[in-house]
């Protein structure tokens, strides 16, 4: 997002004093402040009788010049009719606080959230707006004219940066910030309504502009807005359907107010909706982030759009109007449908949603938006047939264009598209230059130069397919490798995605998603393919996959259709035969040429081999060395430089005597080593450090020893039990004798029989 304009003092007081010139001219804006003054001063004048008197009150919510209501144009009828209630306000309405700001201020909050619980026991909506509306002309000087929760909200990031707090909180810090820059209002009626106007003028020359959310564009000086439709080719193609509608959507937006980390959200979505598999749960991830708007990514964290912390404060589904009707294919034809030719039954009503879309070919997708129009109280049922609610009809109002409509698209042949299509290069890819890639890589972990440069190059050979392979023993680095890479490459934090793979994936299902074949009308999405959306999204940044484990499963089935497309410049990668699009997910996606893959594979017996079709495509690089004196973190774990050395002295025997066998360690053991001696609290005391090393490497190396009778493998076991009796370890010595006695009576030997 663009950075702020008004962020300083300096630039906020020259935004000001233009606004106040260009006010003076403007007639309408003037107007809009005599107006508000003139209300002010009749709110100030009433009697105590008077502002308790039904007449009263009825004008006070519902002609009040503080902003126009929109979409908030909710009855509170109701609520007037009752003499205790108007009795209540009036006296809260007009406490009289002196000076004492601070306390006048905690009174504006608890009046605010005191309305709250009386409307909620009330009326089915909370007329949150009107409710601003109220405060502001009673307390000009706290609350200004930007009565909507999310305007205000983005008023307050272009002023003070950061997340927003309470809409109540956010107008007492703007009008603050406001006095502090330009000097506090006078406090005649006309002056203050001046000051309430201020940041409305503010927000509509820059928050709304610099809003990603925005919906809707500023018609009048008033605050009256009308919406902007999206074209048909721009509209999201569809919702997700999810259990329980609005109430999940609530549920998880609380869970999600202060931050949390995807893997978190996906735990608390579990207990949401317990019937839902880890893929479904996915969906339902995207459905708050990308369909709805109401969810973004910052800093690796999930937050609450705007819209969503809206949505959360008001639980009104009337937060999400405009971007439905605005930005979603086939809501604004429900409802105008509705709305001008009168209740219809469900089959008609879906056939006119299906015009919307040729690729809509069954109604899986116009039941789905009526789906979450009943659950948002837009539509309701109506003697088996579908009616607008009150609030529809309301929603409906809002819409002054001709349903957005997507024109089908001529058929184009395969061998035109390929002439057509994109083409990329690797120069168009922004990459740091290899000396930046090393110094940054090395910061990770002790690699050599030669090592990383080998990685980069091979990487990069092919103007296409970026692919390598990382092999060999477990523990040595590679991961480590392949993550150093990745952020030496995306210095911004970005674009790394590490993706466990799991025994058992035997197609691209598990890595690309499916269509759900117990939700036909949803796409079970997965992180590895949106990760994939965002890189072809993003040609001119590198996006790096790390494959961890990758061969617990075959990657010639489930990365299929990645090595098929990564061979042909400009090829698809097929992702489903349902039509364009199908729930939000296009039917194919161009292989991404900044898309780097890296996998790391260990070769034991849990694993598979690689097949011909992987190693022709891949970069192989082999990690079976170590240097055991090289490892960078011998003195980071607080032991004395006397148990480090022994530690090292016996490690790199070991090492020494089973390197012949293949049968050596990597630097995880290492580092479990120095662990379990760091939470021993060693003395140095020679016999108490011969019983430690010899209890952790009884634990940790020995349990990988095993192997049939061979030459080099009775070698290894020779030279390791002697290694260990050359350093007292007496308890694994035996035990390596044990396997020696194994091999000559069984032929084979294992440690775990």
């Amino acid at each position: 997002m663009e950075a702020s304009k008004i962020l300083e003092a300096e630039a906020l007081r020259k935004a000001c004093e233009s606004i106040e010139r260009q006010r003076s001219a403007d007639s309408k804006e003037s107007a809009w402040q005599k107006r508000l003054a003139g209300f002010i001063q009749w709110f100030r004048a009433a009697s105590a009788e008077e502002l308790a008197s039904e007449a009263f009150q009825r004008r006070l919510w519902d002609d009040n010049p503080v902003s126009a209501i929109g979409q908030g144009n909710i009855d509170v009828t109701a609520v007037l009719t009752e003499p205790e209630f108007r009795e209540w306000l009036a006296r809260e309405l007009r406490r009289d606080f002196g000076d004492d700001v601070a306390a006048r201020r905690k009174h504006i909050d608890t009046l605010a959230k005191k309305l709250r619980e009386e409307f909620l026991a009330r009326l089915p909506r909370i007329p949150q707006l009107k409710t601003f509306r109220v405060l502001a002309v009673a307390f000009p000087e706290d609350i200004s004219t930007v009565a909507d929760g999310r305007r205000v909200r983005a008023l307050y990031r272009e002023l003070f940066g950061g997340r927003a707090k309470r809409p109540i909180l956010v107008h007492f810090a703007i009008m603050d910030r406001l006095a502090e820059v330009v000097g506090p209002s006078g406090n005649d009626p006309m002056s203050l309504a001046g000051r309430m106007i201020l940041p409305w003028t503010l927000y509509e020359k820059y928050a709304l502009s610099a809003d990603e959310e925005a919906t809707e564009e500023v018609v009048g000086s008033e605050g009256e807005t009308k919406l902007l439709p999206m074209a048909a080719a721009r509209r999201r193609r569809g919702l997700t359907v999810i259990a329980n509608g609005l109430q999940t959507i609530l549920g998880a937006l609380d869970f999600i107010e202060d931050g949390v980390a995807r893997d978190e959200l996906i735990a608390h979505l579990r207990t949401l909706l317990p019937n839902y598999k880890d893929s479904s749960l996915n969906v339902a991830v995207g459905l708050l982030t990308s369909e709805l708007g109401l969810v973004r990514r910052d800093n690796g964290l999930l937050v609450l759009t705007d819209r969503g912390q809206a949505l959360l404060d008001t639980e009104d589904p009337s937060e999400l109007s405009d971007w439905l009707l605005t930005r979603v294919l086939g809501m604004d034809m429900a409802l105008v449908t509705l709305r001008d030719e009168g209740i219809q039954s469900k089959t008609d009503l879906m056939a006119r949603i299906r015009v919307c879309n040729p690729g809509w070919t069954t109604n899986f997708m116009p039941s789905a938006l009526l789906s979450w129009l009943r659950s948002f109280g837009v539509i309701e049922d109506a003697d088996g047939k579908t009616k607008l609610t009150e609030v529809g009809q309301q929603w409906a109002q809002q819409i002054y264009w001709k349903p957005a409509i997507l024109e089908p698209e001529p058929e184009i042949e395969s061998a035109v598209t390929q002439d057509v299509a994109t083409e990329f290069t690797t120069a168009e890819i922004e990459l740091p230059d290899l000396e930046e890639i090393t110094r940054s890589v090395q910061n990770w972990g002790h690699f050599d130069a030669r090592l990383i440069r080998n990685l980069h190059a091979g990487l990069w050979s092919d103007p296409q397919r970026h692919f390598a392979v990382l092999s060999g023993l477990s523990g040595t680095g590679k991961t480590l490798l392949a993550r150093g890479y990745g952020n030496a490459l995306r210095p911004d934090g970005q674009g790394v995605y590490q993706l466990p793979v799991q025994p058992g994936w035997h197609d691209a299902g598990s890595v690309l998603g499916y269509v759900n074949p117990l939700r036909p009308d949803a796409y079970a999405r997965t992180r590895f393919l949106e990760f994939l959306m965002e890189a072809v999204d993003h040609p001119q940044l590198p996006h790096v996959a790390i494959l961890d484990e990758m061969n617990l499963s075959h990657p010639e089935q489930y990365l299929a259709p990645l090595l098929s497309a990564m061979e042909s410049r400009n090829a698809n990668i097929e992702l489903h035969q349902e039509g364009e699009d199908f729930d939000g997910i296009p039917q194919r996606l161009p292989y991404p040429p900044n898309l780097v893959l890296i996998g790391t594979v260990n070769m034991d017996e849990t694993t598979h081999g690689l097949s011909d079709k992987v190693l022709d495509r891949a970069f192989t690089m082999e990690f079976w060395d170590v240097d055991i004196a090289a490892y960078p973190k011998w003195m980071d774990f607080g032991l004395p430089s006397s148990v480090v050395e022994q530690v090292q002295v016996v490690l790199t025997d070991l090492y020494a005597a089973l390197r012949g066998g293949r049968l050596h360690f990597g630097w995880r053991t290492i580092a479990d080593v120095l662990g379990f001696m760091r939470a021993s609290s060693p003395t140095g005391n020679s016999d108490e450090m011969a019983d430690l090393l010899d209890s952790i490497v009884y634990a940790k190396v020995l349990p990988k020893l095993r192997g049939d009778d061979s030459q080099r493998f009775r070698v290894a076991l020779d030279e390791v039990r002697a290694a260990l009796k050359r350093h007292g370890l007496e308890r694994s010595a035996q035990r390596v004798g044990e396997l020696e006695e194994d091999l000559d009576s069984m032929g084979m030997a294992r440690f775990w029989r």
